[in-house]
């Protein structure tokens, strides 16, 4: 097969994928842009504005607080699940046989079952007056807490459920690198004298750095992005204390229909996302 055969074919084989892309990503995002700069409420096309959409949201106080929430529990729920799933794959990397790969599965089930399924079901566990949690509670003699209606609890919730979904998926991401590790160099390291301490931070963490920025970018994405725990949990409630920036966005296009705003949020969401991942590349010094 000559050389440019070969390149047509190639390209042949691309084209699905990038017409694929094209129409559900491409096009949207660039739709998207577009009736960012217009008055576009109830689906009915109005006058061009300008950056008016976007000036109205950054002075918005209501937006900027959903900005930082949604900041401070993506970096805690992050950071928890990263950790955990780390020890988790340290852990379960010493273990051999059906309980390693028991371990892996049931850490895995939070990550691949609904997320509408597991906000529901927690939800369910956290009702202060039906619930598991306050059940267990009562029969230990003490009173119901109401989880999801106090502001305190209900951000702690928020959290928790967000962490217990991604910490199997930030175990098997790890426990990936762990496993594909040199073997010589773990037993020339204890020929050598080193302690379990020494091998985690000198040797595996090196090694397993690429594992450790996808998955904490993974994680950071879906984090900040996650819009249905927060809706199907709390509602961003109560009086806006686990308002997260996508409850903000979801409401204005769909509950009151300002789609020119919601979609000037839709773009300044994506903007912070990708400035979130170049920070991450460049604080690690990862190189392509």
């Amino acid at each position: 097969m000559n050389t440019n055969k070969f390149k047509k074919l190639s390209f042949m084989y691309i084209v699905p994928a990038m017409a694929f892309l094209t129409m559900f990503l491409i096009i949207p995002l660039i739709y998207t842009l577009y009736c960012s700069f217009f008055n576009l409420d109830y689906l009915v096309k109005g006058n061009f504005v300008g950056l008016k959409n976007y000036a109205s949201l950054l002075t918005d106080k209501r937006v900027i607080n959903a900005f930082i929430f949604t900041f401070i529990i993506t970096i805690i729920s992050t950071a928890c699940s990263v950790i955990i799933g780390l020890a988790l794959a340290l852990w379960i990397d010493r273990k051999h046989g059906v309980f390693a790969y028991a371990i892996e599965m049931f850490g895995l089930i939070p990550w691949v079952i609904s997320m509408v399924v597991a906000a529901l079901l927690w939800r369910w566990l956290f009702n202060g007056d039906l619930g598991l949690f306050n059940m267990i509670l009562k029969g230990l003699g003490h009173k119901s807490i109401y989880v999801v209606q106090n502001k305190d609890s209900a951000r702690i919730a928020l959290v928790f459920v967000l962490v217990w979904r991604l910490v199997g998926y930030a175990m098997v991401m790890l426990l990936a690198g762990l496993k594909s590790l040199d073997q010589s160099l773990i037993e020339a390291a204890k020929v050598d004298g080193a302690s379990g301490w020494q091998m985690l931070w000198y040797i595996k963490l090196p090694l397993v750095k690429t594992s450790v920025l996808l998955s904490t970018i993974v994680l950071t994405v879906s984090n900040f992005t996650n819009n249905t725990v927060p809706l199907v949990l709390t509602s961003g409630g109560p009086n806006d204390a686990t308002n997260v920036i996508t409850l903000m966005q979801y409401n204005l296009g769909f509950r009151y229909y300002h789609f020119g705003t919601s979609s000037a949020l839709s773009v300044l969401i994506m903007i912070v996302v990708s400035l979130i991942i170049l920070a991450y590349i460049k604080v690690s010094d990862y190189k392509i």
